[in-house]
């Protein structure tokens, strides 16, 4: 269990002393600040007539200007861009030792790889979980900062819930991408595995077979669509077999290079 402790204490001075998690905040923090402006937009007529085709756009999603509008429409954009930037920083922690050249001095290390790479694993969870509580904050801030009706308790738990299971969701459903990250040796086989699965799942959602689907569910969920047990298990079962996957790859594969 040491072992674990030590290699996510280095994985996590590496992600620390990197940018890349900075540009993830960053980014992901344009995802309550887009929510907050589309309602803005919606809360405010006049400003909408001045806007003109922006307006118009806005009230297509936007059907009221009040908070369970709002928070459905925070969870929306995190289910999308929860799974690029959490596909982001798994391709960044596992690829960047490929492109670093860093492999074989850290497999040199007296530390079991199932070790290395659950602590890999963790990091990332971590790293989402900090995204996705930063944009939690961000958008409470600015649906008060809007003053937004029809807020309570209640309401503000229900959305709050519906965004930490989408957000989970998300972070199990990165974990093959790490397993693309090891194989690809790098960050590009990875990336474009993303966009082919952004593509694929809305084309599989317009069929009719989003809910079989893993990465439609968090994004049919998100939108507050009745889901079957089963989809619940397919995500879990994805990202279990990413984790797997990709521990016995890092086990078992030729790390020649």
């Amino acid at each position: 269990m040491n072992y674990l402790a030590d290699a996510v204490w280095i994985e996590m001075r590496k992600a620390m002393r990197s940018r890349v998690p900075l540009f993830t905040a960053l980014g992901y923090l344009m995802m309550p600040l887009a929510s907050a402006f589309l309602i803005y937009i919606s809360k405010d007529p006049e400003l909408a007539r001045k806007l003109g085709l922006i307006s118009a756009k806005a009230s297509l999603l936007v059907s009221t200007a009040d908070w369970p509008t709002y928070l459905k429409l925070v969870v929306q954009f995190a289910a999308i861009g929860g799974f690029f930037f959490f596909c982001l920083s798994i391709s960044w922690v596992f690829g960047r030792e490929f492109v670093d050249g860093t492999l074989k001095d850290l497999l040199a290390v007296p530390v079991p790889r199932s070790s290395i790479v659950l602590a890999k694993f963790i990091v990332v969870a971590v790293w989402s979980a900090a995204l996705t509580l930063e944009i939690y904050i961000v958008s409470l801030v600015m649906g008060v900062a809007i003053r937004l009706p029809q807020g309570s308790a209640g309401m503000i738990l229900h959305g709050s819930v519906l965004l930490a299971v989408t957000a989970c969701m998300a972070i199990l459903l990165v974990t093959p991408f790490a397993l693309f990250a090891s194989v690809g040796r790098g960050y590009l086989l990875p990336m474009g595995a993303v966009v082919l699965t952004a593509i694929l799942a809305n084309l599989v959602v317009v069929t009719g077979w989003g809910e079989y689907f893993p990465w439609s569910v968090p994004g049919l969920y998100a939108q507050g669509s009745s889901l079957r047990p089963i989809s619940y298990w397919i995500v879990i079962l994805t990202g279990l077999a990413g984790m797997v996957g990709t521990c016995c790859w890092w086990q078992y594969a030729d790390q020649s290079r």
